[in-house]
């Protein structure tokens, strides 16, 4: 049982999905790669969306929003706008922040979504993580 237990603990937990290195390099940080996804049974490479601008930013949030199926009162979308008042809830918020993630390549923790009310703090947060990768030449961890 102990020798079992030990095998676990030399084996790496998980591989990134853009190149097949262990987690144990987690020292290192990953540049924007190209990543390798499953859609409509064919796996297709794309590469991870960079916003620089802000209006870039702020026009991603409202289209990403405006675009979710379960979105209502599509018109009067704004960036001071929360998410209740058009009809979404914290589930909601994941999967919008899931979508987020797979697009911009970040990693937002769950601590952080609760705090993700209204459309201007998704416009923020990656603003921060932006200029997060400006100044350290780097992605943040969370």
């Amino acid at each position: 049982m102990i020798r079992g237990l030990r095998l676990l603990q030399m084996r790496p937990i998980f591989c990134f999905a853009a190149d097949k290195t262990p987690a144990t390099t987690q020292g290192k940080q990953q540049q924007a790669k190209p990543i390798q996804v499953y859609k409509d049974g064919q796996l297709i490479t794309k590469n991870y969306l960079q916003l620089k601008k802000s209006q870039d930013i702020e026009g991603y949030v409202l289209a990403l929003v405006k675009n979710y199926y379960r979105t209502t009162n599509k018109s009067a979308l704004t960036l001071d706008s929360e998410l209740e008042q058009h009809g979404l809830d914290s589930l909601d918020s994941i999967e919008l922040s899931m979508q987020i993630e797979e697009d911009l390549g970040y990693v937002i923790s769950a601590e952080t979504l609760p705090v993700l009310n209204k459309i201007r703090h998704y416009v923020n947060y990656i603003k921060q993580v932006e200029q997060y990768k400006v100044e350290n030449n780097a992605s943040p961890l969370a």
